[in-house]
């Protein structure tokens, strides 16, 4: 290119200083040099013709892949991984069928639950314990005590930032109707109204309003609970929700982000139903919607970022996981996890997949749901093998596993553990 340039400018200098020759020259000698002179000219003409059109061919070159790289698909997103669990240490206390919620400030606080001790080992205590684990520095501090003793509670983070803690069982398995709030900002508990029914192995959800719907359950042993009931933070009162068509335990309720709220599967403790109702809060009404394909009972439920809800096992060695479609009003079934889990846990993982763990029996396998594809793959193997325990999606997109039974059922030595584990993307 620089070649090219000089002899270009070395043509129009000849040409300048050829009329000045010329005119000094003798004639007898003009013939020869007039000759010599078109020659050399000749070369450096075709030198920048050249040249002119090398430049022609590169900038054309140049812009072909230019357009190239403008016309190439755009990147593609890496392949999800399975992400990887390791040990974080040990809670103060064992604790299984609990409540684990995350904070407003990143932290997260462990609630209730069952423990060791009690009438037999088939019949763990229930404790009134809680504790936070503060993720920065993957430590535990023990909270104050709540009031009562809670077994298989439920919980819930309230629109202001405070934590409601709902019923459960007391001493021998007694349902009741109390209500503690903890205030982080306090770090105490305070005690609020009660509900008109005593229950547990219900569930409650935040509605969109900020008030807690409570559906369900069980009010003594083996006897079903149809009765729902709504809790008003601001004014501290509750008020009637009406009833189920079918009375269930061990079931799932799920906000939908329409407003409404979805009740799948439970029932009894050597039963489950098909039967799927739905909550309007607007106009305080229940309504059936489609069944589910399988029954369902001691399963998860998991509302997708496209809306939809994943519902995954269930006790009777259920392994399939099915999709609801509010929008549609169906079910879709969405294959096979890698065995079959009851009392298991699921949560929805920062990138919109699902990571699923553990469930009755020694099953330290995973399965990871990927909604772009509706299939279930493989996910590691974690450290302990366990049931009825927690998860929690922490601010950095790493999941806090707590506690859960971690021996098999068949055995009759249940282990209620004190164990955590992290799972990192």
């Amino acid at each position: 290119m620089v070649r090219g340039s000089v002899l270009c400018i070395l043509v129009e200098a000849s040409e300048v200083q050829l009329i000045g020759e010329i005119m000094m020259i003798p004639r007898n000698r003009l013939p020869v040099l007039i000759m010599s002179s078109l020659a050399l000219l000749m070369v450096l003409l075709f030198a920048c013709s050249s040249d002119s059109e090398l430049e022609t061919s590169t900038d054309a070159a140049t812009s072909q892949s230019d357009q190239s790289v403008s016309d190439a698909e755009p990147e593609q997103p890496k392949p999800l991984g399975p992400g990887k669990f390791s040990d974080t240490g040990k809670m103060a206390y064992a604790r299984g069928w609990h409540v684990t919620i995350k904070l407003n400030d990143g932290r997260v606080i462990a609630m209730a639950g069952k423990s060791r001790g009690g009438a037999s080992a088939w019949e763990p205590s229930g404790i009134a314990d809680s504790e936070l684990y503060d993720p920065a520095t993957g430590k535990w501090t023990e909270a104050p005590l709540m009031r009562d003793i809670r077994e298989v509670p439920s919980g819930n983070l309230l629109n202001d930032g405070r934590v409601i803690i709902i019923g459960g069982a007391a001493v021998r398995q007694k349902p009741q109707t109390t209500v503690e709030i903890f205030d982080p900002n306090s770090n105490s508990w305070s005690v609020a109204a009660e509900m008109a029914t005593p229950r547990w192995r219900h569930r409650s959800v935040v509605l969109n309003d900020g008030r807690v719907l409570v559906v369900a359950g069980e009010r003594e042993d083996t006897i079903l609970v149809p009765e729902a009931e709504i809790y008003d933070p601001e004014t501290d009162a509750w008020s009637d929700a009406g009833s189920l068509e079918v009375k269930r335990a061990m079931h799932t309720a799920t906000l939908l982000n329409d407003g409404r709220v979805l009740v799948v599967g439970g029932g009894g403790r050597d039963s489950k139903t098909k039967v799927v109702e739905i909550y309007d809060p607007e106009q305080n009404t229940w309504s059936l919607g489609a069944e589910t394909n399988l029954s369902h009972s001691a399963h998860t439920a998991t509302l997708l970022n496209d809306g939809r809800v994943l519902i995954t096992g269930g006790k009777g060695k259920v392994s399939k996981g099915e999709v609801y479609d509010p929008e549609s009003d169906t079910w879709t079934d969405v294959g096979e996890m890698t065995e079959w889990r009851a009392e298991h846990a699921a949560v929805l993982l920062a990138d919109g997949r699902v990571l699923v763990t553990g469930g009755i029996g020694k099953v330290d396998s995973t399965d990871i749901f990927d909604p772009e594809t509706d299939t279930f793959s493989p996910g590691p193997k974690s450290a302990i093998a366990r049931y009825a325990h927690s998860m929690t999606l922490l601010d950095d997109g790493r999941i806090l596993i707590v506690g859960g039974n971690s021996t098999d059922v068949e055995s009759g030595d249940r282990a209620i553990t004190t164990e955590v584990e992290i799972w990192t993307p």
